[in-house]
């Protein structure tokens, strides 16, 4: 029997910890033209608001400054059971200047490197989405004893 989507909904919470957590997310642009850009990143999720250091001579950059709309998906799980994410969707923007912008660097280098410090520097700028839209599943909370075929396909 399925499961309502609501059920499985992420509370804000666990939202928060799937983003403190996990260490790529996949970040997806619109070039001006209409192609989808997907790229693997890593990113800081910090008071609702997601953060990526970007090459500014990426295509990712060049469809920002055009007004791309973005998504960026962050999902943990291997198995059926186990998988769980957060899509969010809305618009990067400029970071650079935010007053906090040293905070969440010195964030990124403790998240990836070890505590370095990450210096700013002139080929790389810092974007920043406050999410308008946010999608999230958890099939954790698929109550146990559910679709056998399922664990079925999981052992192969």
């Amino acid at each position: 029997m399925p499961v309502p989507r609501e059920k499985l909904r992420l509370t804000l919470a666990e939202i928060d910890e799937v983003l403190a957590a996990e260490r790529t997310a996949r970040v997806a642009t619109v070039s001006p033209d209409g192609w989808p850009h997907v790229i693997p990143m890593w990113f800081v999720w910090r008071d609702g608001t997601i953060y990526i250091n970007s090459l500014i001579r990426s295509r990712r950059t060049r469809d920002v400054e055009h007004g791309s709309p973005s998504s960026v998906c962050v999902d943990a799980g291997v198995n059926y059971g186990e998988l769980r994410g957060v899509v969010l969707y809305g618009r990067f923007e400029n970071a650079d200047d935010d007053a906090e912008i040293d905070a969440i660097r010195a964030e990124f280098g403790r998240k990836y490197w070890q505590g370095i410090d990450v210096p700013a520097v002139r080929s790389h700028r810092w974007l920043k989405m406050r999410p308008e839209r946010t999608v999230s599943w958890d099939f954790r909370k698929i109550p146990a004893g559910g679709d056998k075929r399922l664990d079925a396909l999981e052992d192969g």
